[in-house]
């Protein structure tokens, strides 16, 4: 089986706390549900910390969950290099209240040697489609990334 599936799905339930996590995804504690080849479903409380002055979950906080979630389904797929967003369209469609579950779903839906096509959906638990993203990302030169990859 894939290693990175292997180390995705032990965090499956459990918080993320390893220093081999990116701090952005500790801090926004964000949570895994299901790990696939390609696909990935987690989830984040929406805190006070999160909000804008309307008390729902700001966007560009919508958008780092997202990205976040698109970074793991590329790196699901097993490669050994670092890849980065080459674009990012996000289409805001509801908001997410203070104190709500957000669930991100994210799946590569082609991958190219070079160019892998991802897309998102955020939603609340209830199935309300909060946005709903796509994102081409690159592979660049760095890698093989041994550290996140145990």
């Amino acid at each position: 089986m894939n290693p990175v599936v292997e180390l995705f799905r032990s965090y499956i339930g459990a918080e993320m706390l390893d220093e081999r996590v990116p701090i952005v995804v500790r801090w926004l504690n964000l949570r895994i549900r299901e790990a696939n080849v390609g696909h990935i479903v987690i989830e984040a409380l929406v805190r006070p910390d999160m909000c804008n002055p309307a008390h729902v979950l700001h966007g560009g906080l919508q958008c780092t969950i997202m990205d976040e979630a698109f970074g793991m389904s590329v790196g699901l797929l097993g490669v050994d290099n670092f890849h980065v967003n080459t674009n990012l369209h996000i289409d805001f469609l509801q908001p997410a209240p203070l104190g709500a579950t957000v669930i991100a779903e994210a799946r590569v839906i082609r991958a190219g040697k070079h160019l892998k096509n991802v897309q998102c959906e955020l939603r609340l638990e209830d199935g309300t489609i909060v946005a709903r993203g796509t994102s081409n990302l690159f592979r660049t030169a760095i890698g093989p990334l041994k550290a996140h990859t145990g």
